[in-house]
């Protein structure tokens, strides 16, 4: 579910921002829920992001859980405590990852905002595949005014 009124406020407010980030577009990332404090998307590993032995690479795990908490942070921006924002990015972002996914696999990507306060947001997210839990995180966004 795509809230598209809170999309296009943020649109407006943020005219130089794009969503999703470009450097994300080339992974097909589909964004499939962006609701005020949460955000999802899902993707199928393409072939040629994974490590030497054939398992997912840990950074391309980190850029979709990167881009997915980001997204829900970005949610929170039409709020009137934002109201003078002009950027927004990533200061601290954690990640634990628990088990193994492959090239083809079906990944689905999550994210609730827990606090947002004036300057920082506090997010965390994990990635599934089928029920099976892949990675989490916690990160902190930081609002430039």
């Amino acid at each position: 579910m795509i809230d598209e009124k809170l999309f296009n406020s943020l649109k407006k407010l943020t005219p130089n921002a794009k969503f999703p980030a470009p450097f994300v577009r080339n992974f097909n990332l589909k964004i499939t829920k962006f609701i005020r404090g949460q955000s999802e998307g899902s993707v199928i590993v393409p072939p040629n992001c994974t490590n030497p032995f054939g398992i997912v690479h840990g950074g391309f795990l980190f850029t979709l859980l990167d881009e997915i908490l980001g997204s829900a942070c970005c949610s929170m921006l039409t709020d009137t405590i934002y109201k003078d924002i002009k950027e927004m990015s990533t200061t601290n972002h954690d990640i634990f990852f628990h088990s193994p996914a492959f090239k083809n696999d079906n990944l689905v990507i999550s994210a609730n905002v827990i606090s947002a306060r004036k300057n920082m947001i506090f997010v965390e997210g994990n990635i599934k595949k089928k029920n099976e839990m892949v990675a989490q995180s916690k990160g902190i966004w930081f609002i430039k005014r």
